[in-house]
């Protein structure tokens, strides 16, 4: 039994994490222990390699501009574990999450006394979340898939409007080795006869139509010949003729933006171009190409992957025709030579640097993957700090590599 929020997180992130899912039995009973509160609400379900939070987030302030009282689940969390779950883009508090953990706690000491088995943690966090949503009468909840999709503890949710927003590669010890492979498990998200809208590369667009057809479903598909503005303050676009503006940086958030937009229009709700507009006004989500300070200035993103760094890369070459000086850091699991390799298309010098993770990589291990100037740091505060003093007023600097690290970096500007 959990009295405050700082040991059921505690227990919570110490709960055995199964790299593996055969099925989704576990989770089916762990909901019907619970009464099931997945079918309560209706649900925007938003997998993807890259872009599922800005999309959840984008949706989910659209439909709260519009009036209505919204859910949202993602992962991982950057700031803080309360933003995992969210109504109407607020986290959970302290005394809730303590709540509905001692309840999932209950569900999940049943199954393993009954089973043998155990409830690992993202099913856990997936529970209590549902539970929240079923209890606070929402009408939406807009979910994130955690990795994959068809084995995700969240796919339990059953005639769900579902997104995928792009296919890379990531996590392909779990998902697979080629594109293909990985699209099919984030494919796995779509049941029989339900309406899929997505964004993912026209290379897929065949195999994404194909599997559809198979199910029943109707897909809608985003294809990536739009007019787009994107500058240091915010990201213009058009779609269907009407004008829209994020905050966010880009051009790669004018698609996971046209994504949820028109996720909100197949929900037949009839919002009109000003709500989303002010809905996507309200999107500020941190760690994904953020401004975090001016003079010099410094640009964050949590770009964990090659298919990340990519749209980074991209996105800074059309804000900029200065290279920036790059504080990077990664994890073991990750392509950290192609990842340095395309950063070096904006890069004049590299700060190394890891931080107190056992998955981290040590910061020696990047230096001989660049020809650039470089240094490593064993302290990412170091880093930041060199990384400032050395630059000049109208320079540029990028932090990126993790979403672990970009936590990291945020707190360590906000103080």
């Amino acid at each position: 039994m959990f009295t405050n929020a700082l040991d059921a997180i505690n227990y919570i992130e110490h709960i055995k994490r199964k790299e593996k899912r055969e099925n989704l039995n576990r989770m089916k009973k762990a909901l019907s222990l619970l009464g099931n509160p997945q079918n309560s609400f209706k649900a925007i379900h938003v997998a993807g390699t890259n872009g599922k939070g800005s999309t959840v987030c984008y949706i989910s302030n659209i439909l709260c501009a519009a009036g209505y009282k919204v859910g949202s689940f993602i992962s991982p969390y950057v700031i803080r574990f309360n933003e995992r779950i969210m109504i109407n883009m607020e986290y959970i508090s302290d005394e809730k999450l303590v709540k509905y953990a001692n309840i999932v706690l209950e569900a999940a000491n049943t199954i393993q006394k009954e089973d043998d088995d155990v409830v690992t943690f993202f099913e856990f966090i997936t529970l209590m979340g549902f539970l929240y949503f079923k209890e606070e009468h929402v009408d939406y909840a807009v979910v994130e898939v955690g990795m994959g999709g068809i084995l995700d503890a969240t796919n339990v949710l059953d005639g769900a409007l579902r997104c995928i927003t792009s296919i890379g590669f990531d996590h392909m010890n779990s998902l697979g080795n080629t594109l293909e492979e990985i699209a099919s498990k984030k494919l796995g998200i779509v049941h029989e006869n339900d309406t899929l809208v997505t964004t993912v590369e026209e290379t897929l667009y065949s195999y994404f139509k194909q599997y559809c057809n198979n199910c029943n479903a109707k897909m809608i598909y985003i294809d990536k010949n739009k007019s787009i503005k994107s500058t240091i303050d915010g990201t213009e676009f058009e779609y269907k003729g009407s004008k829209y503006k994020t905050p966010l940086l880009g051009e790669f958030q004018a698609y996971n933006a046209i994504l949820a937009i028109e996720a909100v229009n197949q929900l037949n709700l009839n919002i009109d171009v000003d709500t989303i507009n002010l809905g996507l006004s309200k999107s500020i989500w941190p760690g994904r190409l953020q401004l975090i300070q001016n003079n010099p200035c410094v640009l964050i993103d949590g770009g964990h992957n090659i298919h990340g760094i990519n749209a980074v890369v991209e996105a800074i070459k059309k804000l900029t025709d200065k290279k920036v000086s790059v504080v990077f850091c990664a994890l073991k699991d990750k392509e950290v030579d192609k990842m340095i390799g395309k950063l070096e298309e904006i890069a004049n010098k590299f700060y190394f640097t890891q931080i107190d993770d056992l998955r981290s990589l040590e910061s020696t291990a990047f230096t001989g993957l660049t020809s650039l100037s470089n240094k490593a740091f064993v302290d990412y505060k170091e880093a930041i700090s060199c990384a400032l003093d050395a630059a000049n007023k109208d320079d540029i600097i990028l932090i990126t590599g993790s979403l672990h690290f970009i936590s990291n970096v945020i707190s360590y500007f906000n103080n």
